[in-house]
């Protein structure tokens, strides 16, 4: 089974973990409108549709989260109505 949008990082990183990751996201992505009402723009650690913490500091939560779930991948995403388009600039096509 081959996830195509990370095919550039499969030979890094096993295909279970990313899959794992991906049901996480789509999870998570069913579960945003109730989400957006309880922790706008705030962190949630996230797993198998179910809030494990929530934070208004990305790296607090995530110190916190790992510090009781070593070793163990989570979903960490902020909580927004739209996702944030991030934009690159070269110098070459200027």
């Amino acid at each position: 089974m081959t996830i195509s949008r990370h095919t550039d990082i499969t030979p890094y990183i096993p295909i279970d973990r990313l899959a794992y990751l991906d049901r996480q996201e789509a999870l998570f992505d069913a579960a945003k409108p109730q989400l957006l009402t309880t922790y706008p723009g705030e962190f949630v650690a996230f797993e198998n549709g179910i809030v494990l913490d929530h934070d208004t500091n990305e790296q607090t939560l995530a110190q916190r989260v790992f510090a009781q779930r070593p070793n163990q991948d989570l979903l960490i995403r902020q909580v927004l109505e739209q996702e944030p388009i991030l934009m690159v600039r070269s110098a070459r096509f200027i």
